[in-house]
């Protein structure tokens, strides 16, 4: 009977999440009814600045295309609220695969997008509106034609999860070959990130330093500067998941009772704060 009686309390304590788990599911909540709410906010805005205009310029181009990622994205919170509100899935398992994907295929193509933005303000690219439309294009053919099938071929499938559960494919990690892509989408982020961040620096200091004091009176400072605000961006919400994830890709086998997970889910939760770009330059904070 004690014996018994244990196992009845080990089994409740695994079923029943800690007061922790709670909170942090509080807050996952709250990220993505903030997120929700000011992402649609902003793409509904954007978008009607962008029929206003009658001059469409490459960056144009790439504005609407984070616009349609954005919009996408939005459309599968409400799927993800409902799961951890109700504490269960009830929309099969390719809605759950398709949704998990979802925030990654938006993660790595907003980021794209912005080093796009970046390279062109830097380097004062130019390009004819027919070359913009033309690897824009290829970027969403890529994503939608080769990514996306793959992906949803082989995301969750070496393992066996129950069907009233989703977001929870942390025992793919095991897979070698999911541990290199995990390993290399880190490896890339980071130092893509880390080395605009210095040349942008380098660039606006070296401005400030030629048109002091009156920076923001020339255009080219202000270029450069409003620039720097997708770098900021990638730093606040794309940094933090990919730092965390080594952490939890090398302490995963250790973690048997899966508190690492509800952390793991807050900072996946953090890479869709993105969203919120557009209403940061609609609000004038960086626009």
């Amino acid at each position: 009977m004690p014996n018994s009686s244990t196992a009845q309390l080990n089994h409740s304590s695994s079923v029943m999440p800690p007061n922790t788990s709670e909170e942090l599911n509080i807050i996952l909540i709250a990220l993505y009814i903030i997120n929700l709410a000011g992402g649609t906010l902003g793409v509904i805005m954007m978008s009607h600045q962008l029929f206003q205009r009658r001059q469409q310029s490459v960056m144009t181009t790439i504005i609407i295309s984070l616009l349609v990622l954005h919009t996408f994205m939005l459309l599968s919170i409400p799927f993800r609220l409902s799961y951890y509100i109700l504490g269960e899935w009830k929309f099969g398992r390719f809605a759950c695969k398709l949704t998990s994907a979802i925030i990654y295929l938006h993660m790595y193509s907003t980021f794209t997008f912005y080093v796009a933005i970046i390279l062109i303000r830097l380097f004062r690219l130019e390009f004819r509106k027919c070359y913009t439309v033309a690897w824009v294009t290829a970027v969403w053919l890529v994503g939608m034609l080769v990514i996306t099938p793959i992906l949803l071929s082989y995301y969750g499938t070496s393992k066996t999860y129950h069907p009233s559960k989703c977001f929870q494919f942390q025992a793919e990690i095991q897979e070698m070959h999911m541990l290199i892509l995990n390993y290399c989408f880190i490896g890339i982020l980071v130092a893509v990130c880390a080395v605009l961040t210095v040349i942008q620096l380098s660039v606006i200091y070296r401005l400030a330093v030629k048109y002091w004091p009156d920076v923001n009176s020339h255009v080219e400072f202000r270029a450069q500067a409003k620039s720097f605000f997708f770098i900021l961006v990638t730093l606040v919400c794309f940094m933090p998941h990919h730092v965390f994830r080594v952490y939890y890709i090398q302490n995963y086998h250790l973690d048997k009772d899966h508190k690492l997970l509800p952390y793991n889910e807050i900072f996946v939760a953090l890479t869709t704060m993105c969203c919120l770009d557009m209403l940061c330059f609609i609000a004038g904070i960086a626009h």
